[in-house]
């Protein structure tokens, strides 16, 4: 019998190391395979088909994938960095920018400087346009930038799952004469979407808006900053659209409508729509995974009269994985597939144990629940940087109140589009709403929140899985096998136990891509963090750095806690992500410079303080800071006559780490003038690692200074692409005897210093 989910899983294999794998090897690997098998099996005379065939669904996995990810292989590849006119049709509800206020819209492009093409690309624009428009425009052709955060959101890898592989900005949009029509599957149900996110828009207002957007359409953009925070820390966002419960409507009409049919063909025009209902869901991996696997067990079980459920779950992942492998990559695919294969796995078992609880529906809520919060919990902390232990709770509530709103919904938007009321069914669904926004409210305020936990690695991921595996061996009654996966797990955890003991004694300094701002972290032995500065934007930009990206590199690394946080200086791109620390994770210690008092971020950071029971220290002359584990911080305030300057950068103060004999100099923002002024006072020493200041401007880091600090490695912290043509050329020739690393070119970059002050370098991503 052919083991469809073995080879399901050798092809998600194949797809996850596809960067690792260069196709032209991937065929000859194959074609190499099957050389040695032939000749084998002269001497045996048997061929070995099983591993044939789980080597070529690796190769295809690869295969697949390297094709699908290849940006030449679409059409805009040969404009790309070239100015064009593009010719296109806003092809999916526009999304607001959380950058600035233009707005994203995908634009199916069909033709380039009037040649025809067929392919998709992002466009931001300060114009506002609706869904359906046909529009031309004139811009640069990019590709979709790289990830360049360790912890962040892939967004390159998110769009090209979309089939978006391009981007341009243009100011210079305009509705065009020629008019785009598309009946594709995926195009009426955006349409169809639209619709009744304009109509919703008429009827409600801020959160209920939201929620009512999320819960039918899955448009879960719209919702407020602080309820969005409150849905994210208790995890109760994903219920608000929940894939499974549209596809069981979806199922229940579809089984309404068509039981006119006899059976068999009920079935084919079952599996037909749901095929349809996939197309049309094409940008949700959770429901094309569901409508493919329902379409594969009504199959399989007409076709061959039973259904066996790992082969399903294995037949749906290579279906999805062949017609679009980045799915595989996506958490909530991802999730679901284990969920689904560990309820299979688990549930009699758990569903059993809880026969106390006499409610059917509650009883089989629970064990669902139990199976998929405690089975899942490595992969969430994996994919999200946190764990949420109260979803089963929760989602008793959430889950009921949401199914309420997709049956009363229908009625009652026909009701208001129609007579623009709707007696009774609008009190109903408003009181729902009110529920909604209430029990995530009050679960945020009794502290029934996700927990932050640090991001396992791959091999953590092997040891659970495992053990997972050991578990189903034990239900099954396989005790040997049982037996080796126990053993084979207990020498990894062993393994990696010893990993983190010889690791304990290290110091890790990390430089966090936070854009056009400064924020390092310092993970020192016996859990001391340090904060040096943190991020931040710019006054004409609502987008936060600090929050977004640095708060978010510290949950990810599981920081729940920071001994002490510095700023160098009180500007907003240096001290927006200290702000966030504080008021999501515990922070001791603040150390603040005793200057600029009055100062806007000066004040913002002394309340924020004040509120979440953070010590503040004001420094005012030389201080050092000695850790009981051996690392010591040297607080150097800017000399008297660099306070004579009208530079508020040259209010920056420079904090030496030192660490086994390894330093690192951070120096904020300030500039040649209180570089010079520091050697003079004799405060300025050699160093192995810089911090250049001000973002590599020419203003500072001086050739005297970098004389006398000598540094081995320098790091720019500077912003993609920025406005300022940062770092400048000059100042990277008076670096060129030190090893110099760059933010926007390295992403993330991290120095690991051992216990004999040797250092090593882990950047994230080198262009």
């Amino acid at each position: 019998m052919v083991e469809y989910i073995k080879i399901a899983v050798f092809f998600s294999i194949g797809v996850y190391i596809y960067e690792r794998i260069d196709i032209a090897f991937a065929l000859i690997f194959l074609l190499s395979l099957i050389m040695v098998l032939t000749v084998v099996s002269v001497f045996k005379h048997k061929f070995n088909t099983k591993i044939l065939v789980m080597m070529t669904a690796l190769v295809m996995g690869t295969v697949l994938c390297n094709a699908q990810v290849s940006e030449n292989a679409h059409d805009l590849y040969k404009y790309e960095g070239r100015y064009v006119t593009v010719v296109g049709r806003v092809c999916e509800i526009p999304q607001d920018s959380e950058e600035d206020e233009n707005v994203r819209y995908v634009i199916d492009v069909r033709k380039v400087n009037n040649e025809k093409v067929r392919d998709k690309i992002l466009l931001t624009s300060d114009n506002k346009l609706e869904y359906g428009d046909t529009v031309t425009f004139g811009g640069f052709i990019n590709e979709l930038p790289e990830k360049l955060n360790r912890n962040g959101f892939d967004y390159k890898k998110y769009y090209k799952k979309l089939g978006i592989f391009f981007k341009s900005y243009s100011s210079e949009v305009k509705l065009s004469d020629e008019v785009i029509k598309d009946y594709s599957p995926y195009a009426i149900n955006n349409s169809f979407k639209n619709s009744i996110s304009k109509l919703i828009d008429k009827h409600y207002k801020g959160d209920y808006n939201a929620i009512m957007k999320a819960v039918l359409i899955g448009d879960k953009k719209e919702f407020s900053d602080d309820f969005d925070k409150i849905l994210t820390k208790t995890g109760t966002k994903r219920y608000f659209y929940s894939s499974y419960l549209h596809i069981m409507l979806l199922m229940s009409l579809m089984t309404l409508v068509l039981g006119i049919f006899k059976k068999k063909t009920r079935d084919i025009l079952t599996v037909f729509l749901l095929i349809i209902y996939a197309f049309a869901n094409a940008n949700n991996t959770v429901s094309v995974r569901l409508a493919v696997m329902i379409a594969v067990i009504i199959f399989t079980k007409s076709k061959f009269g039973r259904k066996y459920y790992p082969d399903i779950v294995g037949i749906t992942l290579l279906a999805v994985g062949a017609a679009n492998p980045i799915m595989l990559f996506d958490a909530g695919f991802v999730m679901s597939v284990l969920s689904a294969i560990m309820i299979y796995y688990f549930y009699d078992c758990v569903h059993g144990k809880l026969k106390f609880i006499h409610i059917k529906y509650i009883r089989r809520l629970f064990a669902i629940g139990i199976i998929c919060t405690i089975g899942l919990l490595p992969v969430s902390a994996y994919f999200f940087g946190a764990v949420s232990i109260y979803s089963i709770v929760l989602s008793i509530i959430m889950l009921p109140c949401v199914t309420v709103i997709m049956v009363l919904a229908p009625i009652l938007l026909v009701m208001l589009a129609v007579f623009n009321t709707a007696p009774l069914f609008k009190q109903a669904v408003d009181c729902v709403l009110f529920i909604l926004k209430l029990v995530p409210t009050i679960s945020y305020k009794l502290g029934l929140v996700s927990h932050t936990v640090a991001k396992p690695n791959l091999l953590l991921l092997i040891i659970y899985t495992l053990a997972v595996a050991s578990g189903v061996k034990y239900i099954k009654k396989k005790n040997s096998q049982m037996r080796i996966a126990i053993f084979v797990a207990a020498a990894l955890m062993t393994s990696y136990v010893i990993g983190e003991v010889i690791s304990t004694n290290n110091v890790e300094i990390t430089f966090v891509n936070v854009g056009q701002g400064d924020g390092a972290v310092i993970q020192a032995p016996y859990r001391f963090n340090v904060l040096i500065d943190g991020g931040g934007g710019n006054s004409y930009s609502d987008y936060n750095p600090g929050e977004k990206v640095y708060l978010d590199y510290l949950e990810t690394e599981g920081i729940t806690k920071a001994d002490s946080a510095f700023v160098s200086h009180y500007h907003q791109d240096h001290v927006q992500g200290i702000i966030a620390a504080m008021e999501n994770i515990k922070v001791r210690n603040l150390f603040l410079p005793d200057n600029m008092e009055g100062s806007e971020w000066r004040a913002a950071l002394e309340n924020t303080a004040r509120e979440n029971g953070t010590t503040v220290h004001y420094i005012s002359q030389e201080t050092l800071l000695t850790y009981n584990n051996g690392m010591t911080i040297r607080i150097i305030p800017p000399s008297n006559k660099t306070g004579l300057s009208n530079d508020e950068n040259d209010t920056s103060y420079v904090y030496y780490v030192e660490y086994n004999g390894f330093s690192a100099t951070f120096t904020g923002d300030m500039s040649s003038f209180a570089e010079k002024n520091l050697i003079d006072d004799g405060k300025a020493g050699k160093t192995n690692l810089l911090k250049v200041a001000h973002h590599g401007s020419n203003t500072a880091t001086c050739e005297e200074w970098v004389e006398k600090l000598t540094p081995e490695y320098a790091v720019i912290s500077v912003g993609e692409n920025n406005p300022y043509n940062l770092p400048n050329d000059d100042v990277l020739e008076r670096l060129k005897n030190a090893q110099v690393f760059r933010t926007d070119y390295d992403g993330d970059i991290k120095f690991i210093i051992h216990k004999n002050g040797s250092a090593e370098t882990d950047i994230y991503n080198r262009r």
